[in-house]
């Protein structure tokens, strides 16, 4: 979700809070317009726990903070080019669409379209519901 820095979140001048500042995020200007990192400096601090112990990033192991703060996990992050990740399983459903992706964005978000009704023998045609005349 793109946003825009309407205001100055940043106090550059006080001597006193240049130690308060977290250098994992970066904080820009008025006038910017922003959008998601992805939590980079997670996916940083992983990748270099991983490099430490000599092996990969196992899934899962990598959450974004949306994901953290969503109860019903309705957020997953992982590595699309491993096709046993639970993120590529979930990509991989009919289910799954991009926004914009036929104006070749190659957007990195994916979605997951709900499921309105399962069961095949529950399914309503539209006439059965038109208004009726006279």
């Amino acid at each position: 979700m793109r946003r825009f820095n309407f205001l100055l979140y940043s106090d550059y001048e006080t001597e006193s809070l240049k130690l308060m500042r977290n250098p994992d995020v970066s904080v820009r200007s008025r006038g910017v317009m922003e959008k998601c990192t992805y939590c980079v400096q997670r996916i940083s601090a992983a990748k270099i726990e991983a490099d430490k112990e000599n092996r990969n990033i196992r899934d899962g192991e990598i959450v974004t903070a949306c994901q953290q703060a969503c109860p019903a996990d309705a957020i997953v992050f992982g590595n699309m080019n491993d096709p046993n990740s639970r993120v590529s399983k979930l990509r991989a459903q009919q289910r799954s669409y991009q926004v914009i992706a036929d104006q070749n964005a190659r957007p990195r978000t994916q979605y997951l379209a709900e499921v309105l009704n399962v069961n095949q023998e529950l399914e309503v045609t539209p006439t059965e519901f038109a208004p009726a005349k006279g």
